[in-house]
């Protein structure tokens, strides 16, 4: 079995290109992670990590402390998830198989104005 985890979020802000430009470097550090922030759209900024590799030891509790510092940090709505994939074997209904997502671990938290106003976990 192989496992897959990522990290990613959104920020809602006024206007994402001027947040951006006003910004030395589009990278943002909270202690030893680093995201990318890029533009998702006219008020949005998507927001990945920049080590990919890092997300399998990112706690739940951090990644609430990341959403409620960036959030604080642009003063706006932040939404950060942690997503953890299975894949596996899997029945198909034809009799077959494919090699495809068994099992997944979501982690969602919101927050605005750097206080945390929703946490929930989903296993599928």
């Amino acid at each position: 079995m192989d496992h897959e985890y990522s990290i990613s979020g959104r920020l809602w802000v006024d206007n994402a290109d001027s947040v951006l430009s006003g910004l030395d470097c589009r990278e943002y550090a909270i202690g030893d992670i680093v995201f990318l922030l890029s533009a998702a759209g006219v008020n949005e900024i998507q927001i990945s990590l920049r080590d990919k590799s890092m997300a399998v030891s990112i706690s739940d509790d951090k990644i609430s402390t990341c959403c409620a510092n960036l959030s604080r940090r642009f003063a706006c709505r932040v939404r950060m998830e942690k997503l953890h994939e299975e894949y596996g074997n899997a029945n198909v209904f034809n009799g077959g198989s494919d090699y495809e997502v068994v099992c997944a671990d979501r982690f969602v938290c919101e927050s605005l104005n750097g206080k945390e106003i929703s946490r929930s976990r989903t296993q599928i």
